[in-house]
């Protein structure tokens, strides 16, 4: 592992490297010794299986040794370190480059425990019929998801476009269990959001840390600036994640100077990373986060509160600070693993903690919801015009529950920017 981490190969959350570098070159002779000891006794289980068992299912000493690898990996309770056939592979692959058909969600596995919403994907079907960060599904189409893998889990979620697959959600919150019926469909993600709020304030919503995202905010923040953008909310929430390159490029574009992340690996060799690229300016800033807001957003928020560069509004992120990559396996197989843990500039790790707001505002239930039925929010304009388009899509009763619906923390932000920009001008 020290190679892999010297070699920099930790470009992504999700890189590639080559599957015989996991094996250090200098690895002692005992340690080797064992190594051979432990493949023996694995070589004579399968042997024995294959020479003595007796049942209905013949012996595939390939899907023996799937078994053993996938054990190992649950055998390390980590719902990010996981082991994909080759078909498992190819369609984990296909997710990462932006659509796909399934439900809309980012999720996690811990061994015998039910699977974990990180996060629905905004405008997803997932999202749309209200599935929310953290919450629990306890089942799937009636099967207790505490006994499937991540990767059984998820291909139970997926299936074809227009068919329908009934989830059980325990929402912690509120105490309470229910039935939710989703219609799988495309998903196609929309990374990057703007507009100008008012005269002076822009607004850019980033849902997704996409492996080439960096050049789209870099337009956006630009196109904001060309309309006079004096102060900015970047939103974050319920963005799962994604390129740990991306958050480090982005983050630099609100940094004058300064740390952006670390990245330690189980030797503890460090990897620092400071900010990088064009700075965008001295303009007041509010980012919101909520409990969706993981991984690469935690990496921006952290970034941005240690360096004081500006001010967290919402509730407290998911707390997911471990970095994955990708390991070619033979025959096509492939596994994710957990190779190390990154830490927020003053040397935090928000694994499995979060990072807590400066400014504490829940959301108010359902208004991300609702303004999600609005496809174009660059094209939308104003909440009444927003209330004409649900009207048209989802009738009276709908637009007249959006309207009583309102985004305190975007409010929030919007009145901290105001007061910000005020004192500006009142200091000159």
């Amino acid at each position: 592992m020290k190679k892999l981490f010297k070699n920099k190969v930790i470009v992504l959350l999700f890189s590639m490297i080559i599957f015989s570098n996991c094996f250090s070159a200098n690895e002692d002779k005992s340690g080797f010794l064992s190594n051979i000891r432990e493949l023996k006794e694995l070589s004579d289980i399968m042997d024995i299986l294959n020479e003595n068992y007796v049942g209905e299912k013949k012996i595939d000493k390939k899907i023996l040794l799937q078994g053993a690898v996938k054990g190992m990996l649950e055998s390390l309770d980590d719902p990010h370190s996981n082991y994909f056939t080759k078909s498992e592979l190819e369609s984990f692959k296909e997710d990462l480059k932006g659509t796909y058909v399934g439900v809309g969600m980012v999720v996690q596995k811990r061994v015998n425990e039910p699977l974990t919403v990180v996060s629905p994907i905004e405008d997803g079907p997932a999202f749309k019929v209200g599935v929310k960060p953290k919450d629990k599904i306890i089942a799937i189409d009636g099967e207790a998801t505490y006994k499937l893998t991540s990767e059984e889990s998820v291909k139970k979620l997926k299936g074809e476009p227009n068919t329908k697959v009934k989830v059980t959600v325990y929402r912690e919150a509120t105490k309470e269990t229910k039935d939710i019926e989703i219609e799988r469909a495309v998903v196609e993600l929309k990374y990057v959001k703007h507009r100008m709020l008012d005269d002076k304030i822009g607004y850019l919503r980033l849902t997704q840390f996409g492996e080439n995202v960096y050049p789209d905010v870099k337009k956006a923040m630009e196109d904001l600036q060309k309309n006079n953008m004096k102060a900015l909310v970047f939103d974050l929430r319920s963005n799962p994640g994604g390129a740990l390159d991306q958050a480090i490029k982005i983050s630099s574009m609100f940094l004058k100077e300064g740390r952006v992340v670390s990245v330690k690996s189980k030797e503890g060799a460090e990897q620092v990373s400071n900010r990088e690229g064009k700075y965008y300016g001295d303009f007041p800033l509010v980012i919101l986060i909520n409990g969706g807001s993981a991984s690469a957003s935690e990496i921006v928020a952290g970034a941005i509160k240690d360096n004081k560069r500006g001010i967290l509004v919402g509730e407290k992120s998911f707390g997911k600070g471990s970095v994955q990559t990708l390991i070619p396996l033979p025959d096509g197989d492939g596994m994710k693993l957990t190779i190390a843990k990154y830490y927020t500039p003053s040397g935090i790790s928000i694994h499995g903690k979060g990072i807590e707001p400066d400014v504490v505002v829940e959301e108010k239930e359902g208004y991300m919801l609702f303004d999600s039925m609005v496809t174009n929010i660059d094209e939308a304009g104003t909440k009444e015009n927003k209330k004409e388009i649900i009207k048209e899509i989802k009738g009276e009763e709908e637009a007249e529950k959006y309207a009583q619906h309102k985004d305190v923390q975007l409010d929030t932000a919007v009145g901290i920017l105001k007061g910000l920009l005020l004192n500006k001008e009142n200091s000159k």
